[in-house]
């Protein structure tokens, strides 16, 4: 099974949700891509540690998504940071410039995952993860739910990851994010 994973991250929270589905994987035996979306207006703030300077230059080194990297996957999946409850306008025009993938039907029957970083539990990244479906939908493919089973004992999002930042740099990805990841692709790679 191939799976590409599309990215758009600025402070590196959505960047290492995305390794760590990556690694996973990687782990199942399955042929992984990891790439990021345009952000032509990104900068680097000048007071980051070492280790989060680390994690972003090692985002901004990954290949730039382009709308035929998703041709030949069998499972695509999606991340984006949360901005007013929706994906970061470099991700919708990413979205966007599929349209003649769309049009043609290319990734019809193909399988999708949503993950999104949000700042805390209120800043809606349930509805960028919504956004991130709706998206699949419209191109024909089936979304993947996160079963809420995943984790017995603790609450998870049936529609994908949320990893919550407290608007800081990622420096590391938090347990829980990374214990449901796990799970999640434990399920996406027998189940799904």
């Amino acid at each position: 099974m191939k799976i590409v994973i599309v990215i758009h991250s600025v402070c590196g929270n959505t960047y290492l949700t995305a390794k760590a589905f990556q690694e996973e994987f990687l782990k199942a035996g399955r042929e992984v891509s990891l790439l990021r979306v345009a952000d032509p207006s990104w900068t680097e703030k000048p007071d980051l540690s070492d280790k989060a300077r680390e994690v972003l230059s090692a985002m901004r080194a990954l290949p730039e998504a382009k709308p035929n990297d998703l041709l030949n996957a069998d499972m695509i999946l999606m991340g984006s940071p949360t901005y007013f409850g929706n994906v970061s306008a470099q991700m919708k025009a990413f979205m966007d410039s599929t349209g003649g993938v769309w049009f043609k039907g290319q990734l019809v029957g193909k399988k999708f995952a949503a993950f999104a970083s949000a700042g805390n539990t209120e800043g809606g990244g349930d509805l960028c993860l919504a956004a991130l479906h709706t998206y699949a939908k419209y191109m024909g493919m089936f979304s993947a739910p996160l079963p809420v089973t995943t984790l017995p004992g603790e609450n998870v999002n049936s529609l994908g990851i949320i990893q919550y930042s407290n608007g800081k740099y990622a420096e590391t990805l938090d347990a829980k994010t990374s214990r449901v990841v796990t799970a999640f692709v434990h399920f996406l790679a027998t189940r799904f």
